[in-house]
């Protein structure tokens, strides 16, 4: 099965092919441009690197957020066009998700909780917390103020913590060294990371593809 995985949902963005889950070709955007100018082009440098047409993917995995609302609005619209033009299926994948499986955890580290975390700004972060080891989900992804994403990992606060993403400055700030933590601000989301999440997810239709931005955009909070 050969599987397009695709992500514009924060400030980088990326895109690998995967068959039977080898990595075929891959490609990450860190270019200081939007992803309207960058994603494209890039897309098709990951095809051309693995000698694949778009007509032999079987399926594209594609983040859906939480993260930039203009991003993730580019990704599910080019991916939808690929997808209804191939005519084959989606699988939708949490951004959270998709960067907590993108971070190898040291050898060792014992009783490591992840937050993938982006910045939200307003010390606000898109979020969830993860057990590293298993990659359950302890507090549901969503937007949060860090200061309440501080308290509820107060249950936490003997277990060695990791925050990774560009929310991690905005976390560290509100943790202020009350807990075990380190910070990995420069963590982004990988192909492999989307791949990863995408395993054993139910593939569903180009229509079907939505957006969870887990919260509202400015423009719709300043009409409030």
């Amino acid at each position: 099965m050969i599987v397009l995985v695709c992500d514009t949902s924060n400030s980088t963005c990326c895109a690998g092919l995967y068959g039977d889950g080898r990595e075929l070709s891959y490609e990450l955007g860190m270019e200081k441009k939007t992803h309207s100018e960058v994603f494209m082009p890039l897309l098709d440098r990951v095809m051309k690197k693995a000698g694949k047409d778009y007509s032999e993917i079987d399926a594209i995995a594609v983040t859906v957020g939480p993260g930039s609302f203009t991003g993730i609005r580019i990704g599910l619209s080019a991916v939808k066009g690929i997808a209804y033009a191939i005519q084959k299926p989606c699988i939708s994948v949490s951004s959270t998700d998709a960067l907590a499986r993108s971070v190898t955890p040291v050898d060792g580290e014992k009783d490591l909780i992840i937050i993938p975390s982006f910045d939200a700004r307003n010390k606000r972060v898109f979020a969830s917390v993860k057990d590293a080891a298993t990659m359950e989900e302890l507090v549901k992804e969503g937007a949060y103020d860090s200061e309440e994403l501080v308290s509820l990992l107060e249950k936490y606060k003997d277990r060695n913590i990791i925050v990774v993403g560009d929310g991690a400055p905005v976390m560290e700030e509100a943790m202020a060294g009350r807990f075990k933590a380190q910070f990995a601000p420069g963590a982004v989301i990988t192909p492999k990371g989307i791949y990863e999440a995408s395993k054993d997810k139910e593939a569903i239709g180009a229509e079907q593809l939505t957006a969870s931005y887990c919260a509202v955009s400015s423009a719709q909070r300043l009409k409030k």
